[in-house]
């Protein structure tokens, strides 16, 4: 009787050793980690929510690095538009924004303007950059930005031919001209409306700077920052050769302000 009962209470405190160490990892294993070490945020519907999404272009740089650090310590995401061979040189900064949960589009590959080129040039663009990115993540890109924010019908039918859904943007700081981080601050946060997509570039040293105080400061104001994808994935999701300007909003729950179809 002795033995039966040491056998019990044998298995009772293994089971219950078991059980403890599966109600510990539990939380690791439901949590989605960052490189900054938090969990990333849950989904957030942009009809409800008022969302952001910062866009850079042009990248990766030698100044994407501080972009993606300042990201990580605000636990936030963004989207990066990528020239297919700067993605090649500096895989370690795409592959960084992928771990990150950040969103990567197609900028072209030498970045001309589309409108002027001829359909085969455009194609060329767009399907290059397309498998150089995706070289380097593993997946082709969904979405692509045309230099300059300039499109037309050759344009859109070179994207749709490719799968890529066309964004361009409704908030422009200019810091591409304005080399000025507290001037590229204020003309972000002048501007900025729920559902709002701002283009930014990750290839001039004044840019990086302006990031953590965006973040801080749209946060504050209650925004939710997502990536482009995000910002229109409760509204019907993105499609190839739709050009989008901004997203939905809490007031009108609608994406068609935005689209151009």
């Amino acid at each position: 009787m002795a033995a039966r009962a040491l056998r019990r209470r044998t298995v009772t405190l293994m089971t219950g050793t078991v059980l403890a160490a599966v109600a510990s990892t539990a939380p690791l294993q439901a949590a989605s980690a960052t490189p900054a070490g938090g969990t990333r945020p849950p989904p957030v519907d942009c009809r409800v929510t008022p969302c952001v999404a910062l866009t850079f272009d042009d990248g990766p740089s030698d100044y994407t690095p501080a972009v993606l650090g300042a990201l990580e310590r605000q636990h936030a995401v963004a989207t990066f538009f990528l020239i297919g061979p700067h993605a090649l040189r500096l895989r370690a900064d795409v592959l960084r924004e992928g771990r990150d949960g950040d969103a990567i589009g197609d900028h072209t590959v030498t970045h001309p303007h589309l409108t002027l080129v001829p359909p085969a040039r455009v194609r060329y663009e767009l399907e290059t950059a397309a498998r150089q990115i995706a070289s380097v993540t593993g997946h082709r890109p969904t979405i692509f930005r045309p230099p300059f924010g300039a499109w037309n019908a050759k344009v859109r039918a070179a994207a749709a031919a490719a799968g890529l859904a066309v964004v361009t943007w409704n908030v422009d700081p200019r810091d591409w001209q304005h080399h000025d981080t507290r001037l590229i601050e204020r003309s972000v946060l002048a501007r900025v409306r729920p559902g709002g997509i701002v283009v930014l570039h990750d290839r001039y040293a004044t840019t990086p700077p302006a990031v953590p105080y965006l973040l801080r400061a749209l946060t504050a104001r209650g925004y939710a920052l997502v990536t482009v994808p995000q910002l229109f994935a409760t509204s019907g999701g993105m499609r190839p050769g739709v050009v989008y300007r901004h997203g939905p909003t809490p007031e009108n729950g609608r994406v068609e302000h935005g689209a151009v179809s």
